[in-house]
């Protein structure tokens, strides 16, 4: 959806300390129908201690519900990627990622854990070795969603070299009743059907004061805009989506809150959302549908209580992905020992993942504060597949011993991965008065992870079992950093910090000649940033700029061996610099201007020639685009209805999708958005335009294949529509 509203992308939460005021300046305040004062919102909050973006040292952006309400956001790609510092690579459903500082060795996911964390409510979705998929939680109703920039491991633990996205979904309010409905309808240029999403909130006070529950329910239909082929099917890449949750919330005392929430996510796709530009612009053809269907569901339980000295809160989850994709191997397989075609690849995966959490924090303020915790996250995951045609049993059954065939598949195999991650985590601030902080911590952790697999049927004969895998690491990742407030509008910061993952390892069967490695161990990264936040002329202008330097080594890299076969292992150096700017200018009091802009020199400082496709010094890192840039322009106008007008564009330069597909890469592009809304009392009118020029932006790409051509995953075409939406 359109950016309108800045000021909350804008990163800067520039309240002065112990007063209330909205995140990212005037620009997401709420306008009342008859054009009185604004109400006052809460402070928008980032991390485990809930600090102000402006009074946390580091790379950090905040974006309220109320923001991302007005702007129509929906998904990752409506809002992340006009954040600074962050890329957003639009995928495959489900498996869609976000680059933070150029910290990556692919635009797409990781041969193991990948290098941004995500969390729901501080719970890690980032499970380990190669995630099944990363639920992109639709913004209704939602908190906040935060964003941290730099590696995040002291407090958030594996995975979050670049950076930590937590979404913060707002709990039931026991205080009264509250409801909000929703619905938008759209039409997509190429698109042969309307789009269309219906949202509804129920928040009902059980006990006054003392127990309330708070019901949320999701439907979004996205018409497909690619024809396949070879189905003969406009349209074929439609996509459903259906989120559902439900938050119980237990006050017994002014001083204790218990809580508990379960989501569920659901989404299915009637095929893949890439083009294959052999067959035209939006076009693909295979011989049959490539779906892909993910169910996602978690279940939460949070005690938050104060004791005054200090603040208990322990967090109990238990999360369950699961995914089943379909694709077309006929141009691989095609005619199979006489087989008829299609031949239909499956992938099954499943994981099952455990979390626990227990921190103490001391109050804020006074010269002395610290923070300690401890952490336990356990993952059971399997990945099944297959191989089959309609009909094979009957062609190769009299060419093959029986039990090399299941019916019609003659292909199956699985792959399990088991993993424990435990932390102890904390960190100490000293005030030192005069506006100076010094603020210190680290995570210990001991990750463990063991794997194992087979392959069988006619494709393997006999079966196959492969090398059961093991890999274990220990270590320390620390954090450091002094601020200092020169008065209550300004703060200079200097940080440097640490992050790891988790390792893995290979459990492919051994190839004459070449030494597969066992497997890898965590990257080593460091990060060094200096930044100031500022707000200027009674907050009119507000800025945050900061510079940063990460030195990679170790690279956790996915190579091939000479059979084509992928493998995981550690090797390599590389250096990120950055400038990363936000800011919000309140020109007039109708009208906002807001700019995001972050320059990125990410590339590899050492050659890796012993990769199949040799690696050189100098090379650029995948999803490390030079430039970014968002900028946009709200004017509130006067009168009745308060019409508010938007327009916002966005620019990526261009970068590779991997380190090793030489021709897979992400087009440059610019897009342009606008937006037009009006408010009659509790209902919001308001139309809007995405992607007017239509652009075709390549975010994604699987590269150049032979016979299908570019493989690439691009923005969606032009979408206009209408959105309502009403709160009680």
């Amino acid at each position: 959806m359109s950016l309108a509203l800045l000021g909350a992308f804008a990163g800067a939460a520039h309240a002065q300390t112990g007063t209330v005021q909205p995140d990212g300046a005037a620009a997401v305040e709420p306008v009342a129908a008859d054009g009185a004062a604004p109400k006052a919102q809460a402070v928008v909050v980032v991390g485990k201690r809930g600090q102000t973006v402006a009074n946390t040292p580091g790379g950090a952006s905040a974006v309220s519900g109320e923001a991302l309400t007005k702007i129509g956001a929906e998904s990752f790609a409506d809002y992340l990627g006009k954040l600074p510092g962050v890329v957003f690579n639009a995928g495959p459903n489900g498996n869609s990622t976000a680059v933070i500082r150029g910290v990556g060795t692919t635009a797409g996911l990781d041969q193991g854990q990948g290098t941004t964390g995500y969390y729901i409510n501080e719970i890690p979705l980032s499970e380990v070795g190669y995630t099944i998929s990363i639920p992109d939680i639709d913004t209704f109703d939602v908190s906040r969603v935060e964003v941290l920039r730099g590696p995040q491991g002291s407090l958030y633990g594996s995975s979050s070299l670049g950076g930590a996205i937590n979404y913060i979904a707002k709990e039931a309010d026991t205080s009264g009743l509250d409801a909000a409905f929703e619905t938008v309808f759209s039409k997509t240029a190429h698109a042969g059907e309307l789009g269309f999403s219906a949202k509804a909130m129920l928040n009902v006070p059980l006990i006054q004061d003392k127990l309330a529950a708070r019901v949320v329910m999701v439907k979004r239909e996205m018409p497909g805009y690619l024809d396949n082929i070879g189905i003969g099917r406009k349209g074929s890449n439609d996509n459903r989506v259906t989120d559902g949750r439900v938050s119980l919330v237990w006050t017994p005392d002014a001083l204790t809150k218990l809580s508990w929430m379960s989501l569920r996510q659901s989404s299915f796709a009637d095929d893949s959302s890439y083009r294959m530009t052999r067959y035209g612009e939006l076009a693909r053809s295979t011989t049959l549908p490539t779906s892909f269907e993910q169910d996602f569901s978690l279940h939460s339980a949070r005690l938050e209580r104060d004791f005054g000295a200090a603040k208990l809160t322990a967090i109990a989850s238990y999360n369950k992905k699961s995914q089943e994709l379909h694709d077309d191997f006929t141009p691989y397989y095609g005619g199979f020992m006489g087989t008829s075609d299609p031949q239909l690849f499956r992938q099954l995966g499943t994981s099952k993942n455990k979390n626990y959490e227990v921190r103490l924090a001391s109050p804020d303020g006074g010269r002395f504060e610290w923070l300690v915790g401890v952490s336990y996250q356990k993952t059971d995951k399997r990945f099944d597949e297959d191989l089959s045609a309609q009909g094979a049993n009957a062609v190769l059954a009299p060419q093959v011993p029986a039990e090399q065939l299941r019916g019609d598949y003659y292909y199956w195999g699985y792959g399990g991965t088991y993993g424990t991650d435990k932390g102890l985590f904390g960190e100490a601030s000293v005030n030192f008065g005069d506006g100076w902080k010094l603020t210190a911590g680290g995570r210990r952790y001991d990750t463990r992870l063991s794997t194992d697999g087979a392959r069988d049927g006619v494709l393997y004969p006999g079966g196959v079992l492969l090398p059961d895998g093991y890999q274990q690491e220990s270590g320390f990742s620390p954090k450091i950093s002094l601020s200092y407030k020169p008065n209550a509008q300004t703060m200079v910061y200097a940080l440097a910090s640490e992050g790891f993952r988790f390792g893995g390892a290979n459990i492919l069967l051994p190839l004459a000649g070449f030494d597969t490695p066992t497997g890898w161990g965590s990257d080593s990264l460091r990060n060094y940033e200096i930044g100031v936040k500022s707000s200027l002329f009674n907050r009119r202008l507000t800025f945050d700029v900061d510079v940063f330097n990460i030195d990679w080594s170790d690279l956790q890299v996915r190579l091939y061996r000479p059979d084509d076969l992928s493998y995981g292992t550690n090797a390599g150096r590389a250096r990120l610099r950055g400038l990363e700017f936000s800011g919000n200018f309140r020109a007039t009091d109708q009208l906002d201007v807001g700019l995001n802009y972050t320059f990125l020199d990410a590339k590899l400082t050492e050659d890796l020639l012993e990769a199949a496709v040799p690696l050189h010094k100098g090379q650029q890192l995948p999803g490390s685009s030079k430039h970014q840039l968002s900028t946009t322009a709200t004017y509130k106008f006067d009168g009745k209805y308060s019409p508010t007008a938007t327009v916002s564009g966005r620019y990526l330069s261009d970068a590779p999708a991997n380190l090793q597909g030489t021709g897979q890469r992400i087009n440059g592009f610019a897009q342009f958005d606008a937006r037009y809304a009006m408010w009659f009392d509790n209902l919001e009118l308001s139309l809007f335009v995405n992607n007017i020029a239509d652009k075709r932006g390549v975010t994604f790409t699987y590269g150049s294949d032979a016979n299908l051509g570019n493989q690439e995953f691009i923005i969606r075409p032009r979408t206009a529509g209408v959105r309502l939406h009403w709160q009680l």
